[in-house]
């Protein structure tokens, strides 16, 4: 490896290192309280956000390990994506275990080797490189959903996560297998050369099923229906803060490499597939919209709320093409970084209003937290109405994006189907923020204010507000992020 590949890798390299040292830290300095260990993680992730801002929107493109792997503006937005849900995510997740009567130093290396994994996902361009990656991340979050050890949600949580994966680990590396067997390659781009110049491999029996078997792989990463049983006992068992890294960074890494495969086989996705594709997206919107509003626990109803974001970006994904000013990929990117901060606000108030060994999982706790809070509870009211896609916040562009690009594509049924259910989420997120402000508390669940959650959830929201009261600059890192990626076939 040149220095340019090794100047590509640096915030790979710096988590890596990050991760290492946060063992090191632990294994030499023995304490009950984990502030070393926050720090420790808080400057590798800084460094490691610094090198990809550094390089983000100049152009560069690197290809690394043989063309294994490509780094490009594309995988530095999903790095720099992946960097502040690790940031918001370890600052929340001090606190949450600081209160435990038994110390998770683990989950501090733990976040970052997951943020490797992530990264590696985004850039691999390479099936055996995609399958790497999403073992990194995958190994590491089954360990945190299951870091209560005391808790039986927690261990099931852990174990329904670990058992299912596997099972989704299969489909893909089968659906791999097929590919490779069939068109003699694991490059992506490659591949996707080998679909334009030979047409009669769109026939072939072997390559439909392996990416339908792909499809299924990933369908359960990004909870697809009918792949998404794990979602809502995970979403409910697993730490608040793992929870909320979860949502984020899982999905954000997981919808990155569907896109990256999407366009490899564009013309299959398009033609075999695609009614497959946009049957799925519909089932998965309405199932996950209909099941929420019946849920009067927090976590399950954002568990059965990203099902259906789920079908929501994978109505953007059907709608783009790898062109260089693709609008539906800008607005995939677009929405899943937006999605990545109500995400990590949002979860981040079952730490806020629970106590020690007792995690708020139901709504009704929720109520009267206006005159208990107000600062969170209006903050949380932010994070409803951008996941609802109510202006001017950046859940509203995201959506506008994605739905505007799949109606100049042609799929103006998936759009309207796809705006009909935002209309009926508004019930369950509006729900949220009446029993905050308009009914009083049944019991005492919130223990008192805590200035270090409290600040991820007022930046997250500010965030929020900012990017939706002027999306320009975002918008534009996304959509240099889409033109990378087209390049890259």
């Amino acid at each position: 490896m040149n220095g340019a590949e090794i100047s590509a890798l640096a915030p790979l390299v710096w988590l890596t290192l990050g991760g290492v040292a946060v063992l090191l830290v632990d294994a030499v300095v023995r304490r009950r309280s984990m502030g070393h260990l926050t720090f420790v993680s808080v400057v590798f992730l800084a460094l490691a956000g610094l090198s990809a801002w550094g390089d983000l929107g100049h152009g560069g493109v690197e290809r690394v390990f043989g063309g294994a792997m490509i780094i490009d503006d594309f995988t530095r937005f999903f790095e720099l994506a992946f960097v502040l849900i690790a940031l918001g995510s370890i600052a929340v997740g001090a606190v949450y275990y600081g209160r435990e009567r038994r110390p998770v130093p683990e989950f501090y290396p733990l976040i970052l080797f997951s943020c490797v994994g992530m990264g590696v996902m985004v850039g691999a361009n390479d099936l055996i490189t995609l399958f790497l990656g999403l073992e990194t991340m995958s190994i590491a979050l089954y360990v945190l959903a299951a870091s209560q050890r005391h808790s039986l949600f927690s261990n099931e949580a852990g174990f329904k996560y670990l058992i299912l994966g596997a099972f989704s680990s299969a489909f893909l590396l089968y659906g791999m297998a097929l590919l490779y067997g069939s068109s003699g390659t694991l490059q992506l781009s490659e591949m996707a050369r080998q679909i334009k110049l030979h047409p009669e491999l769109r026939e072939s029996v072997l390559f439909l099923a392996g990416w339908g078997l792909l499809v299924v792989g990933l369908g359960f990463k990004v909870a697809l229906v009918p792949f998404h049983m794990w979602t809502p006992d995970v979403y409910e068992g697993a730490p608040a803060p793992v929870t909320g890294f979860m949502a984020a960074g899982v999905k954000a890494a997981s919808f990155a490499a569907f896109l990256r495969v999407a366009w490899t086989a564009a013309p299959i996705f398009s033609g075999f597939w695609g009614d497959l594709l946009q049957g799925l997206a519909v089932v998965t919107m309405v199932f996950g919209n209909v099941v929420a509003l019946a849920q009067t626990s927090f976590k399950r109803m954002l568990a059965y709320s990203a099902i259906a974001h789920a079908g929501y970006l994978l109505v953007g994904v059907i709608a783009s093409s790898p062109q260089p000013d693709d609008a539906a990929a800008r607005g995939v990117l677009f929405y899943l970084f937006a999605y990545a901060l109500m995400n990590v606000g949002a979860f981040a108030l079952v730490t806020l209003v629970s106590r020690r060994d007792e995690e708020m999982t139901e709504m009704n706790g929720l109520a009267g937290l206006a005159k208990r809070n107000p600062v969170a509870a209006a903050t949380v009211a932010v994070f409803m109405l951008s996941l609802a896609g109510i202006p001017p916040t950046a859940g509203f562009w995201g959506k506008l994006y994605v739905f505007e690009a799949a109606v100049r594509q042609g799929y103006v049924a998936l759009a309207v189907i796809a705006m009909l259910n935002s209309a009926v989420a508004m019930f369950y997120y509006m729900r949220v923020i009446v029993i905050m402000y308009m009914r009083d508390p049944e019991q005492e669940a919130y223990d008192g204010d805590d200035l270090q959650v409290g600040a991820v959830m007022a930046v997250a929201a500010v965030a929020l507000l900012w990017i939706g009261l002027f999306p320009g600059p975002t918008a534009e890192l996304a959509r240099q992020g889409a033109a990378a990626l087209a390049a890259s076939f």
